[in-house]
């Protein structure tokens, strides 16, 4: 929301300095919705589409590194659950290639050992959007909600909660 704002010259302040976190941009949305007089509750859930189904796709899980490998046997896109803000793109030793989104709902989703990916951090992501694309073998999950890392059975239900329509 806040670097939409400053595309539209409705916010003069570089947001890419001052959000370092996923909790600096939750108090920052709070602030715009405080500003422009938004509220919380606007949201009205539709039936909608399901969103990357490809992800329950997965032949084997197995704990790793706070999160989890999933095992895929076909290559997958990974796409965004809902509309979202990439907070971190990179390497990382453990990971590999490694995304991380941060929702509208408050969760960040980090996907490791992807294959490729074209997006920077803080680039804003709509639900659907392709945010890397994974070949077959494992595939890296880590689910925060709230700043708490879910378990594997907290993740397998977010995933099917988020993928099914």
């Amino acid at each position: 929301m806040g670097i939409r704002l400053q595309e539209r010259g409705q916010l003069a302040v570089d947001v890419k300095k001052i959000v370092y976190s996923s909790e600096d941009l939750t108090i920052m949305r709070n602030v715009l919705r405080e500003v422009f007089g938004q509220e919380e509750d606007e949201k009205i859930t539709v039936s909608s589409e399901s969103v990357n189904k490809e992800l329950l796709s997965f032949v084997s899980v197995k704990p790793f590194d706070q999160g989890y490998l999933l095992t895929f046997e076909e290559a997958i896109p990974i796409l965004a659950i809902e509309n979202g803000l990439v907070v971190y793109t990179g390497h990382t030793k453990n990971t590999g290639k490694t995304i991380s989104v941060f929702y509208e709902d408050d969760t960040t989703v980090t996907y490791g050992n992807v294959d490729s990916f074209s997006l920077l951090p803080y680039t804003s992501i709509e639900r659907g959007g392709t945010l890397a694309n994974k070949e077959p073998g494992d595939l890296y999950i880590k689910i925060e909600e709230g700043g708490k890392v879910l378990t594997l059975e907290e993740t397998l239900e977010w995933m099917k909660e988020h993928t099914q329509s």
